[in-house]
């Protein structure tokens, strides 16, 4: 891995953002204000915002602007989670989506993960109430 040889930082915080609007026809499965996720990774006002599309991935670093009430502007609710690294495995082969590509970046290794609601629910669960952040 390139990384360790990098002179820089490792985002610690992350802010996953869930909302939307159902763009194609097998979305309306999916349960209302949870059509796409994306994350935010940063500190204080620089954020990078990765947002996994169908045909793309865009990556945005913006700064001088609070995440949380950006996301909010937007119609997003949002979860401040930290980023963790997990223990190298072997090679999960999953389906690229939104949902998938988040997970990686915030360190969630839960396979049984697939809509963007379920991520949702299960990072209420285990962060818990209390460090959870909700908009």
């Amino acid at each position: 891995m390139i990384g360790q040889h990098l002179n820089g930082y490792r985002y610690e915080k992350a802010v996953v953002g869930f909302g939307g609007e159902p763009t194609l026809w097998w979305m309306h499965f999916l349960k209302k204000g949870f059509y796409h996720c994306l994350v935010a990774l940063g500190r204080e006002n620089e954020w990078l915002i990765i947002d996994p599309l169908l045909h793309f991935t865009d990556a945005i670093m913006i700064k001088n602007v609070n995440i949380k009430l950006f996301f909010k502007n937007h119609g997003y609710r949002f979860v401040e989670v930290p980023v963790n690294e997990p223990a190298y495995k072997r090679l999960r082969v999953m389906p690229y989506t939104c949902v998938e590509t988040v997970k990686r970046f915030i360190g969630v290794e839960k396979s049984f993960i697939f809509t963007p609601y379920s991520l949702f629910c299960y990072l209420n669960k285990k962060i818990g109430k209390k460090s959870l952040t909700l908009g």
